[in-house]
């Protein structure tokens, strides 16, 4: 997706705030081996992870992408559960039923029955963007009736969800939707018509909203107080910077990001008093496509696992990633037709997908080197078992790690996320294989024993390491 300046830039955090620690103190020189202990701890909790919480976003132009025949794609969705596929993207106001919207790209019956077929073979849902800016600066609440009806009808049970609109609040000053002067109350007026043009023609299909694209204050903040009772789920988008700006590098990707955690306690604040859950639902590391060398990179992996915990964290109730053809922050590429790679992004959505089996906690974590990019990260499953996911992003220094489970787990599961380099933009690796363009994964997780819960591991470095007891 496209931003311009409003995004805030990204600034250095603590990393208390995820699991590590502050800066080294006084002049000594760093540790050269780090030594860490981590302890599952049930003391704060975050939110319900399942697989539908971290899916994927595509432009809804996209959409041929998404057929019965494409069995690559279909395995490689199944590889992350059943999840959830939202097709939007700045398309959803450049689409139409039929392309009765002027100067639109028509969606077709066609397009849809494929689009069905996809969903039930891959077990996935749709979230599905409906156009908001219409033509002459006005809606045409005839096509979203119309349309909405389409879709309700040949996604059946597959459809979980309509979205209006995409960053209404760059309508005026990035995509000339709407004239100077233009602002929230006219859209949530104009929101109002097509919600109840929809809600119409298709009122069991929920409605989420408001897609912003960054003013969380002035958009989403209201929009959750306004709009509470029309929709089951608050939406916001999130992009760390410019994927063109020079500044966009692996190091500010891999540091915590204070603007993100100031959006999400402000927005998951609005929606829990307006009582309904709250979904990211677009994003990824940098816009304007990403940035080439980063956001491609095996760094993004990384990036994304601790992303994707510190939005559960906060009680965000789930993400989607956005991405799609060529573009550099792709979990996957295509040709418009068939996948043409499996990107490092993947490999880090499908480890988060692992470890996503019930209640995100933090966890009780010491390094001795407090300045070290460290963190780790727990999951209490449903079935009582739990989960450590562990994260060394330093460069050049392994982690003798002790973890402790309960005392009464005495075998764990060890999935392996490992890459050649950061800026790495082939060869990453999951329990030391490749997943192939088939969706296949040849290796499977080591089985290790605990000492009454204990257990002693050695993390390399710019490594993911996921514990599951057995």
């Amino acid at each position: 997706m496209y931003r311009r300046s409003f995004l805030l830039g990204s600034m250095a955090l603590t990393l208390a705030a995820c699991g590590g620690g502050g800066g080294n103190s006084g002049n000594a020189p760093p540790p050269s081996q780090l030594a860490a202990t981590i302890r599952f701890s049930q003391t704060n909790s975050g939110a319900l992870l399942d697989s539908n919480y971290a899916g994927l976003s595509y432009e809804k132009t996209r959409i041929n992408l998404f057929n019965p025949s494409n069995t690559n794609l279909i395995n490689l969705f199944q590889l992350l559960g059943n999840n959830i596929l939202r097709l939007g993207g700045n398309s959803t106001d450049e689409t139409s039923l039929n392309g009765q919207i002027l100067g639109t790209t028509a969606i077709n019956q066609s397009q849809l029955s494929n689009l069905s077929a996809f969903l039930q073979a891959t077990g996935w849902k749709a979230l599905y963007g409906i156009n908001l800016a219409g033509s002459n600066q006005a809606p045409n609440l005839t096509n979203a009736q119309q349309e909405a009806q389409a879709v309700a009808t040949a996604l059946g049970s597959s459809l979980i969800g309509f979205e209006i609109g995409n960053e209404p609040d760059l309508y005026v000053s990035e995509r000339g939707y709407r004239p100077s002067g233009w602002g929230y109350s006219n859209f949530l007026s104009e929101w109002n018509s097509l919600a109840n043009a929809i809600q119409t023609a298709t009122p069991a299909i929920p409605l989420t909203g408001p897609a912003s694209s960054y003013n969380y204050k002035q958009f989403t903040d209201p929009f959750a107080h306004d709009a509470g009772n029309s929709i089951s789920t608050l939406t916001h988008h999130y992009y760390i910077a410019n994927g063109q700006d020079p500044a966009s590098t692996i190091s500010r990707m891999l540091q915590p990001d204070p603007h993100l955690t100031t959006i999400l306690q402000s927005v998951t604040q609005s929606a829990s008093a307006a009582g309904v859950g709250f979904r990211m639902a677009e994003c990824n590391s940098f816009y304007d496509g990403g940035s080439a060398g980063v956001s491609n990179s095996y760094a993004s992996a990384l990036w994304v696992l601790d992303y994707l915990f510190t939005c559960a964290m906060s009680q965000c109730q789930g993400v989607n990633l956005h991405g799609g053809g060529g573009s550099t922050y792709s979990a996957l590429t295509d040709n418009g037709t068939n996948i043409t790679s499996v990107n490092p992004l993947f490999y880090g959505i499908m480890l988060f997908s692992l470890a996503a089996q019930g209640r995100a906690y933090h966890v009780d974590l010491s390094v001795n080197d407090p300045s070290a990019n460290f963190t780790a990260y727990g999951v209490s499953r449903n079935d009582g078992g739990q989960n450590i996911l562990i994260i060394n992003k330093d460069s050049s220094r392994v982690s003798q790690t002790t973890v402790q489970f309960a005392s009464n787990i005495r075998n764990v599961r060890q999935w392996t996320l490992s890459g050649s380099s950061l800026n790495s933009l082939t060869g990453t690796r999951l329990n030391g294989a490749p997943i192939s363009i088939n969706g296949s994964l040849s290796n499977a997780p080591s089985s290790l024993s605990t000492n009454s819960g204990s257990i002693a591991i050695n993390v390399p470095p710019i490594t993911a390491i996921l514990l599951q007891s057995a």
